[in-house]
């Protein structure tokens, strides 16, 4: 159901772009989706292991790769390869593994990791992959990332010192941020939509290369993650590469980029949750076969 929605906010964005005058409000929304995984964060230092290191260096490797790789051909679709496949693991992951009675603790580190890691060297990397003409410096995206990513870790743990009652409260609407994202999504893909509609009518071939980039990105990385974790992590690691934090991506593709580049991450919303979809259906027969 959930996949479905996701699939709706994306077919209104394309054919009603009219909340592209509201992709402002993408870094507020994905500000409130943060704050709500930052409620209950534990690490258990004892699950940390060097798996969680070669996660990081593959996330970080496979982005210099897929641009590198596409860069002689296409720039625009190598920035949009790269801002898709750079986005560290999803707030969701760790629920994802706990569904599958997996050790939610191995993912919840790599969220852990992968986000403030690449928060931290995006400013450093971003100026030069986009490589354009807007003069955008080390400095103009410091302190944006800061802001959108320390603001609602601190209010979380503020919550937490003041109100245990509210802090719990907070907890049980966890599950409605999913629609934080659909609406993230629907401005993203308005935004892009309206930027296609009028700057690209004689270039709609370069949307189809970004969705097929992008399902190739999201099988790349869901695999890797599978050898990585071994057979003691597979599904873990698996998770933790493949399962991106799109919200924050879009955000910076809407920001910091060419509008067009925002359509990687909202592909990789739809095949990573299709994916995601058919893993839980398989591993539920697989727990009760007699059904």
């Amino acid at each position: 159901m959930k996949n479905l929605l996701l699939l709706v906010s994306i077919t209104i964005g394309i054919f009603f772009p009219y909340g592209h005058k509201f992709t402002f409000l993408i870094r507020y929304f994905l500000m409130a989706l943060l704050f709500f995984s930052f409620l209950d964060i534990k690490i258990d230092k004892t699950i940390i292991s060097v798996k969680h290191f070669i996660i990081l260096v593959s996330l970080i490797g496979a982005s210099f790769l897929s641009y590198l790789a596409i860069y002689p051909f296409d720039k625009l679709l190598a920035q949009t390869a790269f801002i898709t496949a750079i986005a560290p693991t999803a707030i969701a992951a760790p629920v994802i593994i706990s569904l599958k009675k997996g050790k939610v603790e191995f993912t919840l580190f790599s969220l852990v990791l992968t986000n403030i890691v690449i928060t931290i060297i995006l400013p450093f990397i971003l100026p030069l992959i986009i490589n354009s003409g807007n003069d955008i410096t080390f400095n103009d995206i410091l302190l944006p990332v800061l802001v959108t990513f320390s603001t609602p870790l601190i209010l979380a743990r503020l919550v937490k010192a003041i109100s245990v009652s509210l802090w719990k409260k907070l907890i049980d609407l966890k599950d409605g941020s999913f629609y934080i994202l659909v609406v993230n999504v629907y401005l993203a893909t308005s935004g892009a939509s309206y930027y296609i509609r009028n700057n690209l009518t004689s270039e709609l071939s370069l949307v189809y290369e970004i969705g097929i980039v992008t399902a190739l990105i999201c099988a790349f990385l869901f695999t890797l993650g599978w050898f990585i974790g071994g057979k003691e992590y597979a599904s873990e690691a698996s998770q933790a590469l493949g399962q991106k934090n799109n919200s924050y991506t879009i955000w910076l593709a809407i920001t910091f980029m060419n509008p067009v580049s925002v359509l990687g991450p909202v592909f990789y919303v739809l095949f990573q949750n299709t994916y995601i979809s058919l893993n839980l259906y398989y591993h539920s027969r697989k727990q009760s076969p007699s059904d």
